[in-house]
């Protein structure tokens, strides 16, 4: 019943996002990175949104039970997500909840971790 609860927690949070960044692309990127996306950036941030939409819709637990491929897809998405915004952090100017999601993505994704070693489904 946990597993059930964390995963649909992190796909509604990533379905929540990516209507934001197809809503108010902007905001977003003010936000994340303290810049407004210019030219090609507005369709490309609505593209994201896109994608985080798919994913979350993609990764909502099922009733079938022992797959562990929408676990492994937030698992994914999630270290990416911490790692590509640790690189913008370092190098880029960002916005101030920028170090806030990466802490959010890296919880996340450990949370996905003990869950696939708790289900004996990672070595």
């Amino acid at each position: 019943m946990h597993d059930r609860l964390m995963v649909t927690a992190a796909a509604s949070l990533e379905i929540v996002v990516g209507a934001l960044f197809l809503i108010v692309p902007d905001t977003l990127c003010l936000l994340l990175f303290a810049a407004k996306p210019e030219a090609v950036g507005v369709p490309l941030a609505r593209f994201v949104g896109v994608a985080l939409l798919a994913l979350g819709i993609g990764c909502l637990p099922s009733t079938n039970a022992g797959s562990r491929r929408n676990v492994v897809g937030l698992l994914v998405f999630n270290v990416g997500v911490a790692v590509l915004f640790v690189w913008v952090g370092i190098t880029m100017s960002h916005g101030f909840l920028l170090w806030p999601v990466v802490i959010l993505h890296t919880v996340i994704g450990a949370a996905l971790v003990l869950n696939l070693l708790t289900k004996g489904w990672l070595p």
